[in-house]
C-alpha cells in the first residue's frame, strides 16, 4: 500500500496545536505594522540621512499592508474557532481596505519613483524603495498569489516541483464576499 502525504503538517493533529502556530503570524504581523518602518528609517538615520515624503509614503503602505495582513491572520483564526461573526467583519475590513491600500501603494511607488530619478539612491531612498517592495509583497501575497511557501511542507513541494504558486486565500474569499454583495 502507497504511502500518501497527508494534506498538510497539521493534518491529524491536536486543532490548538494548529491554532498556536497560526497565531503567531498575526502577532507578528502586528508588532512588524510598527517595527518594520520604525527600523528602517532608524537606519535611515544612522546613516546620516533623514527620511522623506517618498520615505513616509513608503512606510506608511508598508504599514497599512501589514495591519492588513494581521487581520487576515486573525480572520483565519476566527474561522478556525466558528466565530462566523469575527471573520465576516474581518473579511469586510480587507474586502474594504483593498483599493485605498493599493492607491497608496502607487503613489508611493510614484513618489519612490521620483526621489530615485531627483536623488539617484541615498539611503532614504533606498528605504523608500525597500519599504515600497516589501508593501507590494505583502499585497500580491495577500490579495493574489501565495508569496509564503516555507510554511507548508505541501506548498513548498508544490513550489520545488515547478507547479506554481497558489492562489492567495484571503483573496479568493474577498473576491466571493464581493460577488456575494453585489447580487
Amino acid at each position: 500500500m502507497a504511502m500518501t502525504t497527508p494534506p498538510s503538517r497539521f493534518a491529524g493533529r491536536d486543532p490548538a496545536e494548529l491554532r498556536a502556530h497560526l497565531a503567531r503570524y498575526w502577532k507578528m504581523e502586528a508588532g512588524n505594522v510598527l517595527a518594520v518602518p520604525l527600523l528602517v528609517w532608524f537606519l535611515v538615520w544612522n546613516a546620516g540621512d533623514q527620511p522623506d515624503l517618498a520615505a513616509g509614503l513608503a512606510a506608511a503602505a508598508c504599514a497599512v499592508l501589514l495591519v492588513i495582513g494581521t487581520a487576515a491572520w486573525r480572520l483565519v483564526l476566527a474561522r478556525l474557532d466558528g466565530r462566523a461573526d469575527a471573520a465576516n467583519g474581518l473579511l469586510a475590513f480587507c474586502a474594504r481596505a483593498e483599493i485605498p491600500a493599493l492607491l497608496l501603494l502607487v503613489v508611493a511607488s510614484i513618489a519612490t519613483g521620483l526621489a530615485i530619478a531627483a536623488n539617484g539612491w541615498p539611503p532614504r531612498t533606498i528605504a523608500a524603495a525597500g519599504l515600497t517592495l516589501l508593501a507590494w509583497l505583502e499585497y500580491v501575497n495577500y490579495y493574489h498569489w501565495q508569496l509564503q511557501n516555507f510554511d507548508s511542507a505541501i506548498d513548498f513541494k508544490r513550489l520545488l516541483a515547478g507547479r506554481g504558486l497558489r492562489r492567495a486565500h484571503m483573496g479568493k474569499a474577498v473576491r466571493a464576499w464581493r460577488r456575494a454583495r453585489r447580487q
